[in-house]
């Protein structure tokens, strides 16, 4: 869909790609919560679990997901929650999925469960 021009430049067709646009690079995304914009389409996201950074490829992790890749296992013993720019902290079941790309994702707490819950 690059088109020619006479000095050898090439063009993209317009197609309105802007978010259709998959970046290969690592997108932080509460960076992006803090700037108020929704990250990108990316190969993989930077979240931040307990003060720790961690790169997720999949833009929409499950609760699981989340505590696996940040070495809190077993899951089950863990309760987390997702804070959101603006609003309070809400638990993320195991098989809950989040979508990175919402806008104002910031970061994840995860605690361990009392022997007494669930």
């Amino acid at each position: 869909m690059a088109a020619g021009l006479a000095d050898g430049t090439e063009l993209q067709k317009d197609t309105d790609m802007t978010d259709k646009t998959i970046l290969d690079e690592v997108i932080d995304i509460e960076e992006f919560a803090k700037r108020g914009e929704p990250p990108p389409l990316a190969k993989a996201y930077r979240i931040r679990v307990n003060g720790e950074k961690f790169t997720v490829e999949n833009a929409e992790p499950t609760g699981r997901e989340i505590l696996k890749i940040a070495g809190l296992t077993p899951p089950e013993d863990y309760t987390l929650r997702v804070k959101q720019a603006g609003d309070r902290p809400r638990k993320v079941d195991l098989d809950d999925t989040v979508d990175l790309r919402k806008p104002g994702v910031e970061k994840f707490k995860a605690l361990p469960r009392d022997q007494t819950e669930g």
